[in-house]
């Protein structure tokens, strides 16, 4: 059945008025206006003028103002009609509905930490990948990536971003040596990531990222960053989902932070540093699910090349 076309209010207000003109006699012309108003909604007519019959739009019944009263209103009524047509139809609200619950991060677990010296700095992770901390993914994931003899990241986060991130710092790497003839220095490279994650602020990487290598005096750095790049120069530090445990550890045994006194501790040479890596990772990994399988370990020590080794941790 094709539908009734859709009629201006006021022109069916017109066409109603000379009907009732036509019919009206002509001594009692002077007062049809009069005549028009009383028999508008006179419950006779087989359709009075405020009950008019619905005007199909293709969009729906529009019943919602006196059209004959009222016709601006019934246009903006038609308008705001068509507009929800157009912007949201029904069969695009399950959609809107899924996209709306779409987040376009995932973290897949895993712990990292640094830890500088007098002319060295270390460097773990764990291998494992998980995804809602009960499905693992993998249990090589390679969360430490060594940029240059002297520049070691390490990412815990969004695996995909973390990737990222190592192909542009590696990108950067690759132009300064071409163009100045010489490695970045850690403390540049440092300030290098800093900038490329505020870039990102808006849609920032998901990732802790840590920054590690061997300054230009030959010490240690570590460099800790939150996803939009506030950057933080420090003696030690871990990201990831074993970060609440291994801090407290890393406070207590290297910044003194818990011990009261006089107390003196052994200095912290590179050994003692990788055992209290490994003792870090070990308790994180009786207590934090996403973390275990092994111990990535990266030393960047001054005057030597980059060393790495691989401990077992638990696999359950």
């Amino acid at each position: 059945m094709t539908p009734k076309p859709f009629f201006h209010a006021s022109i069916m207000t017109k066409l109603i008025q000379n009907v009732f003109q036509a019919l009206i006699p002509k001594e009692k012309k002077a007062n049809s206006r009069e005549l028009f108003k009383s028999t508008a909604s006179s419950p006779l007519l087989p359709c009075p003028v405020r009950t008019l019959p619905y005007y199909y739009t293709g969009m729906g019944l529009l019943n919602e103002f006196d059209i004959c009263s009222y016709p601006s209103r019934q246009m903006k009524a038609f308008k705001e009609k068509l507009a929800e047509v157009r912007t949201s139809p029904s069969w695009m609200k399950p959609l809107m509905k899924e996209a709306s619950e779409w987040n376009p991060y995932s973290f897949e677990g895993g712990t990292t930490a640094a830890i500088a010296g007098d002319n060295f700095a270390i460097i773990a992770s764990d291998t494992r990948m998980s995804q809602f901390e009960v499905n693992i993914l993998t249990r090589d994931a390679e969360k430490i990536h060594v940029l240059n003899d002297s520049i070691v990241l390490s990412c815990a986060g969004f695996y995909g971003d973390v990737l990222q991130l190592k192909r542009l710092l590696e990108a950067r790497l690759h132009k300064y040596r071409f163009d100045y003839r010489g490695d970045m220095t850690v403390d540049l490279c440092a300030e290098l990531l800093s900038r490329n994650l505020y870039y990102r602020r808006f849609f920032p990487y998901y990732t802790g990222a840590i920054l590690a290598g061997i300054d230009e005096n030959g010490k240690g750095a570590v460099f800790s960053y939150d996803p939009v790049g506030c950057i933080e120069h420090i003696a030690y530090t871990a990201s990831g989902s074993a970060e609440p445990m291994i801090m407290p550890f890393f406070d207590c045994q290297i910044g003194l932070v818990t011990i009261s006194g006089d107390v003196e501790l052994p200095p912290l040479t590179i050994d003692r540093a990788i055992s209290l890596m490994k003792d870090a990772f070990r308790v994180a990994t009786e207590r934090e699910v996403s973390t275990g399988d092994k111990i990535h370990l990266v030393i960047a020590e001054s005057g030597k090349p980059i060393r790495k080794m691989h401990l077992p941790l638990r696999e359950d």
